[in-house]
Parts: C-alpha cells; structure tokens; sequence
C-alpha cells in the first residue's frame, strides 16, 4: 500500500502540537521537518520539542541539517519515531550518520536535493532502507513539483530496488502519476493542512495514490 506522510514544517511549539495532534487522528506517519538553519536558511522547532510531545502515530524526521549526528542522537529513547532521513548534502561522513541511525535502532533514509545526481549517492544505496527524493528547496513548504520529478523517479527505480519517497509539491492531482511513476511515500503539507478538511483531504489523497497500479 502507498503511503501518504502529512509533513510538519513549522517554528513554534504551538504550531508543532496543533498539526500533530491533527495529522495523528488520521495518519498511521507523520514526517517531522527539522531545519537548522545553515543547511536552509529557514529554521523549524528542534528535537526538545518533538521529544517533549509523544505521538500516538509513528514519526519519521527529516533532518535538513549540516550535522546530523547529534539530532539522531536525541532520537534515541523514543519509540514514537522509526524512521530518520537525513540529507546527502550534509558535512558529515556519510556511512558514519547511517551507522549512527542504525545504532539508534531506526530505519534510514537518505534524501537527495533536486540539483543531485542520483548516481552520485548510488555506492550508499545498499545500506539504506528508502530514498526521499526532494523536488525543491529544501525547508520551504508550498512549493510546486518540480518537472524532472518523474524523471528522477524513473532513474532511481532502474538502478535500485530501494522504496522512494517524494517531498514537496505532492497534491491530490498529481499523486496518482507520481505512484504510476515508481514512489511508495508521498509527503505532502500544503495540500493537507492548508485544506478546510484535513481528515477529508487526506483520505481523498490516500484513495488516488492506491487506485493507481504500480
């Protein structure tokens, strides 16, 4: 089955627990966007707060961060999040931030900038549990999908049998193509919180990504 990720990109602890407590009624996963600042110029709440607020749904976070090491170490304890994504982009050795979510007993992913080549990163894809394809600027949400998404999914599936995960300008019109193009996990933001309905816009998105055959 193909997931839809409500994703969480806010700066305030207020808003952090208005959206979870939200996105949890409905979503068995919630990504959690923590931005540092230096990787992105924007900067989101930090681990202390997703620490401070439990989730009864399963957590997967995102690090948009020059150094991961020390946010996956705060994850550690904390049954609520399985899943750590971390950028490829980043100033730190790269099998050494997996080992370290690993050691953290979590799964782990690895994201790819739009500007990234996916062979560039392809000598990691054995020792990772999904790829996250970013389709723009990382830390900003509202932004559209960009065009070589497809592309970029095509290209990854023909070289990896890794689970691909998309973030950024996913919506209910073109969730359907980017299953048909190869993605399993669809991140989506805008197209969810931003709607009259959240629960309503997110069953709509689950039922189109999963009447497409993959």
């Amino acid at each position: 089955m193909n997931s839809i990720v409500p994703g969480i990109l806010v700066q305030t602890e207020k808003e952090y627990t208005k959206r979870l407590r939200l996105a949890e009624l409905t979503a068995p996963l919630i990504q959690i966007d923590i931005v540092d600042g230096k990787f992105s110029p924007n900067k989101t709440v930090g681990m202390d707060v997703v620490a401070q607020n439990p989730s009864t749904s399963l957590l997967e976070i995102q690090l948009m961060v020059d150094e991961p090491s020390s946010y996956i170490e705060a994850c550690q304890g904390l049954e609520f999040v399985s899943r750590i994504i971390f950028p490829f982009e980043c100033k730190e050795n790269i099998d050494k931030v997996i080992k370290s979510v690993r050691d953290a007993k979590k799964l782990v992913g690895l994201s790819l900038n739009p500007t990234t080549t996916i062979s560039s990163a392809k000598d990691y894809f054995d020792r990772l549990d999904f790829v996250l394809l970013m389709t723009g600027r990382p830390g900003f949400s509202g932004q559209t999908l960009g065009e070589d998404t497809y592309a970029r999914i095509k290209l990854l599936k023909d070289i990896s049998s890794l689970e691909v995960e998309i973030d950024i300008g996913v919506n209910l019109k073109n969730v359907g193509e980017l299953v048909a193009a190869g993605a399993k996990y669809l991140v989506a933001s805008s197209a969810l919180f931003g709607e009259p309905d959240f629960d309503v816009a997110y069953n709509e998105m689950v039922r189109a990504a999963n009447s497409t055959a993959t």
